[in-house]
């Protein structure tokens, strides 16, 4: 009975450090996420390298949930509910260092375009997008850590928001470059940047998604709101 209950313990202690290892890699992802739009706003290249350099933590980050996932399948042998978690956790690792890929190609587009002309540009239109998937990613840590599945609905409901966000953006932008206010090469930068604030904003859903799988075991209808318009949009004739 004694080692029963020391393994269970043991067991669980494994849990609650894997979750802070996936808490800390998204915490990371949420601050290059927000470093990136305050370059938007403030225009310091300087900010800029620093979240390109620290990208390698979220890839190291990421290998160490991994580890601690293999590590648990093959010592503990997790079943049912526990593995069902588990392996959630990885899913999860995995869509938050996407998170910070996106985030860092964002800077690097947005130092290119600092290189130019970034005045009388939609800034404010993807510090909008941006600001609002921080904030899911923030709220997504949250529904992770406390099972929250009221947030957890909230977040996979919000992202339809983002993609109206995502499409007013992309038809500004489109106007611009038609109108020559903004050269192709600076038009094809912003609206990269906009498609992968749009994709963060779906990886942050599907990670809701995951703690509703993680705390109910049932698979979530794919059929979720979207009101991503873009792949619709023809000139007027």
């Amino acid at each position: 009975m004694d080692q029963i209950e020391h393994s269970s313990s043991a067991f669980e202690q494994d849990l609650a450090d894997l979750n802070m290892a996936l808490t800390r890699l998204g915490m990371l992802a949420s601050r290059q996420l927000n470093a990136c739009l305050r370059a938007m706003s403030d225009f310091q290249a300087s900010r800029v390298d620093m979240m390109i350099e620290q990208d390698s933590e979220l890839d190291d980050l990421e290998a160490e949930v991994k580890e601690r996932v293999l590590m648990l399948i093959t010592v503990r042998a997790p079943r049912s509910d526990d593995l069902r978690r588990v392996l959630s956790t990885a899913n999860a690792a995995h869509s938050f260092e996407r998170i910070g890929d996106y985030a860092r190609n964002t800077a690097k587009r947005t130092k290119a375009i600092m290189a130019t002309d970034p005045a009388d540009l939609p800034w404010d239109q993807l510090i909008e997008i941006g600001t609002m998937v921080a904030s899911m990613i923030d709220d997504v840590l949250i529904a992770n850590q406390e099972g929250d599945l009221e947030t957890a609905r909230a977040i996979r409901n919000s992202d339809v928001h983002v993609d109206k966000l995502h499409t007013d953006f992309f038809t500004t932008t489109i106007k611009l470059m038609d109108s020559g206010a903004v050269s192709a090469l600076t038009g094809a930068h912003l609206l990269f940047i906009g498609k992968n604030l749009e994709r963060i904003g779906d990886l942050t859903t599907t990670l809701a998604e995951q703690v509703l799988f993680i705390e109910t075991g049932e698979l979530v209808d794919n059929n979720r709101p979207k009101a991503d318009r873009t792949s619709f949009l023809i000139e007027d004739s």
